[in-house]
């Protein structure tokens, strides 16, 4: 998968100009490296494998923490070469989601007692950490009040808001806000030039714009297009909207009309078609951010002066809610097109 392919396994790779310099500057002296990070942001932003390249850093013999220059990990030796592969015994990954019991963070003080059997540090990556339970968050604060000095806890999270406060005040949080488009451009680039891909600037652009800011998203949507499609900017576009000559206005004049019928059958033709679920939401919700900004006379970007006269703007938000559940709903969606038929349909039988 080209996502694991090109993970950044350096700072420089990082494709986050702001946080390459936020790094540098964590880790330019060892005497004050923290003992816990709290990673924050969306998925598919980069934060586990940033917490690879750290455990990298300080465990590596080549860089500032190994008694030489410079901090990024040289990618040679075999502490580097281990932890890329994912075979270096002092770097543990523990998902939350699925080891979120106060046995499984009881288990792990017990670990972190152990001095480190290869590197200089015992590096405990957390993926999900809010889905720990009350209980194994307080044993890990016991952890966290006194870690022993070898060992570094890095905490990854997409919703911080459901951390104790008592674990994000012993961490150092580092933010990844969504990928920039120029950000996400760079990295499709270099998977490009990696895999000796020829596609345009403008289908990269598009198929930076349906990624919605995820690194990942992004590698995804690019091999899935170089296996199904022949990277043109017309069979980009089939790819991801199902055809040229869809326009998501239409739909959302239909939606918005609560003409249930009409719309599922818009769907549906779209699914037959390939398109991408998920794109199609966001470009239905940029739809309805244009039309509530027209509607309150903040600007004039939405063109369909019709359809906004026959809508209130209440219709609007409540509308742009149900979208946006279902675009929360895509990441667990077996089939990527559900969620936005049920939003049609909830809508639709909604009372105003």
């Amino acid at each position: 998968m080209y996502y694991r392919t090109y993970r950044p396994q350096t700072i420089a790779d990082i494709d986050n100009q702001e946080r390459r310099k936020l790094f540098q500057d964590i880790l330019e002296n060892p005497l004050h490296l923290p003992h816990a990070f709290l990673f924050v942001g969306p998925r598919g932003t980069g934060k586990t494998s940033s917490a690879r390249i750290l455990a990298k850093i300080i465990n590596c013999e080549n860089t500032v923490f190994g008694g030489k220059k410079g901090i990024e990990p040289c990618n040679e030796c075999e502490t580097c070469r281990a932890i890329t592969a994912g075979r270096y015994l002092d770097v543990h990954e523990l998902d939350a989601a699925s080891n979120r019991g106060v046995d499984d963070i009881r288990a792990l003080r017990e670990n972190v007692r152990f001095a480190p059997s290869e590197g200089k540090y015992k590096v405990y990556i957390i993926d999900e950490v809010h889905m720990l339970t009350k209980e194994a968050f307080n044993a890990l604060l016991k952890t966290l009040e006194e870690p022993p000095k070898n060992v570094v806890f890095i905490l990854a999270t997409t919703e911080a808001d459901k951390l104790p406060q008592t674990i994000v005040s012993r961490c150092m949080r580092v933010s990844f806000q969504k990928a920039k488009k120029d950000e996400l451009l760079h990295s499709l680039k270099r998977i490009a030039v990696g895999e000796n891909i020829t596609v345009s600037s403008d289908a990269l652009e598009m198929i930076a714009h349906a990624a919605s800011g995820s690194f990942r998203d992004a590698a995804k949507l690019l091999e899935m297009a170089v296996r199904n499609t022949d990277l043109s900017l017309e069979a980009i576009k089939i790819f991801l909207m199902g055809s040229t000559q869809d326009d998501p206005v239409t739909l959302l004049a239909l939606i918005l009309h609560k003409d249930v019928h009409g719309a599922l059958k818009y769907l549906r033709e779209f699914e037959s078609k390939g398109g991408n679920g998920r794109y199609l939401n966001e470009e239905l919700l940029n739809g309805l951010h244009a039309a509530v900004l027209t509607k309150g006379g903040i600007e004039n970007t939405f063109t369909d002066t019709d359809l906004l006269k026959s809508i209130s703007q209440k219709d609007l938000a409540l509308c742009m809610k149900k979208l946006l559940e279902a675009y929360a709903m895509a990441k667990y969606s077996p089939i990527d097109i559900l969620p936005l038929m049920i939003a049609v349909v909830e809508y639709g039988e909604q009372k105003i």
